[in-house]
């Protein structure tokens, strides 16, 4: 957590760089070999090549995104950064900052006047007196026109949040079953042909672009049926 006045930012929370400096290295050390050994190579075909970078990028991107994402707190509003994208919520659209009231979660969750409910990234967590702290400010700079959320309205939130989130773990299921699909199908056709006369076979060569968009299609297909399913339980 950082305090300054300058800017007008009141507090920022951001991973330490201790861990910031060991997932960089824990998940990026490996790819450097790998991207050297691969890229260069002659007879690798360039489909295998490509697709091969395409993995690797996803890894490093998600190394931006812990750099990246952080909470910061302004004194009229409240800054949410993510890795392509940055939300801006002045303090009278907040509806609630609470702790999210999960055993299994240590996360902290703002719901805004649009329904959306979110975590607070940046290593804050469910830390009590730092959600003091930002309630703090919320309260003190919301305004007197504000009016708390009706229970319809939290509802209806925690459903579609939660429709995000099973969403998110289904599509990763589906995108690392396929990855070890595609590599074992991999291991078997090297185990019963000769790599080197008949080249990486074309379903290999796919391994890095399957997985990304069997995530991304799993996702938008999942959350959407997952919406529907939530919403009617909605009041």
């Amino acid at each position: 957590m950082q305090t300054r006045t300058a800017g007008r930012v009141l507090r920022k929370y951001r991973l330490r760089p201790k861990q910031l400096v060991f997932i960089t290295l824990f998940l990026g050390a490996p790819g450097i070999p790998l991207v050297r050994s691969i890229v260069p190579e002659p007879d690798l075909p360039l489909t295998f090549k490509v697709s091969m970078l395409v993995l690797i990028s996803t890894v490093y991107l998600g190394i931006i995104w812990f750099w990246r994402v952080a909470t910061i707190v302004y004194q009229d509003h409240i800054v949410v950064r993510q890795l392509f994208w940055t939300r801006r919520t002045a303090w009278s659209d907040v509806l609630s900052i609470e702790i999210e009231n999960n055993p299994a979660s240590s996360r902290t969750m703002l719901l805004d006047r649009e329904g959306r409910l979110f975590a607070l990234p940046g290593g804050l967590g469910a830390q009590v007196h730092e959600v003091r702290a930002i309630k703090d400010v919320w309260e003190r700079y919301r305004g007197g026109g504000w009016t708390p959320p009706t229970e319809a309205a939290v509802l209806a939130a925690q459903y579609r949040a939660r429709a995000r989130e099973y969403a998110f773990v289904w599509a990763m299921f589906l995108a690392v079953g396929s990855f070890l699909a595609l590599l074992l199908t991999g291991l078997v056709l090297y185990a019963r042909s000769d790599w080197d006369n008949d080249g990486i076979p074309s379903l290999f060569q796919a391994i890095g672009f399957v997985p990304v968009v069997m995530f991304v299609a799993g996702y938008q297909v999942a959350v959407r049926l997952l919406s529907r399913r939530y919403a009617a339980y909605a009041p």
